[in-house]
């Protein structure tokens, strides 16, 4: 048997994970890479893939940080696979949620998630006055991207005037969101389909609690508020296997966005559970429905 992940990079080291276990199960795997695709219209490129990968899906691990033209390029690859016959975990339509941060506020919004207060706007004065009209400490985030990379946060007005009036000139979207004091920690939560399986404290020693810049792991036992909210989050945003990023705040649980190619190496550290093994399990028992 053969199965099939989509992923920039094969020799990732969570991917490597996922392809043992895969392997385990019986099962060969091929990988899909975005940045090598070429389709001809009219083809047989999906058809001809099709008919050497069982069960007639693919887990989907990611398809590369890429301009737009790129993105839009990519996601329509994923597309013209859910419309040959394959079922993609996650679809197309949830890394297109999930991914977008503006998307992801918009669809929290509409379904009562509590979320710290944000903008987005193309017009640099928008913006600058939206870092008064959010208190003077902001968040500016990059629409697309992950890891906390490219994040800054704007405490000083003429600093915050400097920076969105140069990122003006490159035509960037501004997406801004209150600085929510957070004792320095957030938390992680793994949702596969119905259940939050596990969770962990990122902590840090500055504002930003990424893994990948640094923050430490603790385990944490998750609750009922947790377990619920997070499901909840991968229900809207349509993500089977969902990463949830929630806050803690003197205003309760604000989640922060949802992952929908998530990182687990850190959160395996403080689980006894076999993540890579979970998410496959999970992928097989629901590819073939």
């Amino acid at each position: 048997m053969k199965s099939l992940i989509i992923t920039p990079n094969p020799s990732d080291p969570e991917v490597v994970l996922l392809s043992k276990e895969f392997e385990k199960k019986g099962y060969q795997v091929d990988y899909y890479i975005p940045s090598n695709m070429k389709v001809s219209i009219p083809h047989r490129d999906f058809e001809r893939l099709f008919n050497c990968v069982e069960p007639k899906g693919a887990l989907v691990r990611g398809f590369g940080a890429c301009p737009s033209q790129k993105i839009f390029f990519r996601l329509d690859l994923l597309n013209a696979l859910e419309l040959n016959g394959f079922k993609l975990i996650n679809s197309r339509e949830s890394l297109e949620i999930a991914s977008d941060k503006f998307l992801s506020s918009v669809y929290f919004e509409k379904y009562n998630i509590p979320t710290p207060k944000t903008v987005i706007c193309e017009d640099p004065q928008d913006a600058l006055n939206s870092f008064d009209n959010l208190g003077g400490d902001v968040i500016l985030k990059p629409l697309f991207g992950s890891k906390g990379i490219g994040i800054t946060r704007l405490q000083d007005k003429a600093f915050a005037e400097n920076v969105i009036f140069t990122l003006s000139h490159l035509n960037e979207v501004f997406y801004l969101q209150e600085f929510v004091p957070h004792y320095h920690r957030d938390i992680r939560v793994l949702v596969l389909g119905d259940e939050a399986i596990a969770a962990m404290y990122r902590i840090s020693d500055s504002w930003k609690t990424n893994v990948h810049a640094g923050a430490k792991v603790e385990p944490l036992e998750l609750n009922e508020e947790l377990k619920k909210l997070a499901i909840k989050v991968a229900k809207i945003t349509k993500t089977e296997i969902a990463g949830v990023d929630i806050m803690e705040s003197e205003r309760g649980y604000l989640v922060i966005e949802v992952n929908s190619i998530p990182g687990f190496i850190g959160l395996q550290k403080v689980t006894n559970l076999n993540l890579a093994e979970c998410i496959v399990d999970y992928f097989l028992e629901n590819i073939k429905s």
